[in-house]
């Protein structure tokens, strides 16, 4: 049965829901940066990073970081998740509140939608891709590549290292 006017035009004036709502606004919310503006952020008085499809503002972070300032800085204006994730950063590294988002990298709506979907908010800071689950947000295979390419140049390095030895004592 096909609805009455009435009921579609009530439908229509009510408008999306709040969580619609929030949704809309959290996405205009959020600006997309282009790699050619990533790009010109990569100074030590003007630092950015990506990671995981989102843009960090990591400047006022630099001289507090752990390993040195020159560790974020070998990444400055790039996209750096596999440097991230090698590092194996704490919750609380991620979280850490001098890191403030800039955006989004083009080209990573969809992996940012994914993180969303999972349940990734912008107050968890950079996205833990292994807390976050296996599925969707762009990642291989639903794991996430930049956590398993460590394990696999491990294995790699360990291989060679191996073959080299065993051919040295024939």
């Amino acid at each position: 049965p096909s609805p009455s006017p009435r009921s579609v035009g009530f439908i229509c004036a009510r408008g999306p829901s709040q969580e619609g709502r929030q949704r809309n606004q959290q996405e205009r919310k959020m600006k997309v940066i282009s790699m050619a503006e990533l790009e010109k952020h990569a100074s030590s008085n003007d630092m950015w990073i990506a990671v995981h499809g989102l843009v960090w503002d990591v400047t006022k972070f630099l001289p507090d970081h752990p390993g040195g300032p020159e560790v974020v800085e070998a990444i400055g204006g790039k996209e750096g998740s596999a440097e991230f994730e090698d590092a194996l950063h704490s919750t609380s590294a991620r979280r850490e509140t001098t890191v403030k988002l800039v955006g989004m990298l083009e080209g990573s709506e969809k992996q940012v939608e994914g993180w969303k979907k999972k349940g990734w908010t912008e107050d968890q800071g950079i996205p833990d891709v292994d807390s976050l689950g296996a599925s969707g947000g762009g990642m291989m295979g639903g794991v996430g590549g930049s956590s398993l390419l460590p394990i696999l140049a491990g294995v790699a390095a360990v291989a060679v290292i191996g073959l080299a030895l065993f051919m040295k004592r024939r």
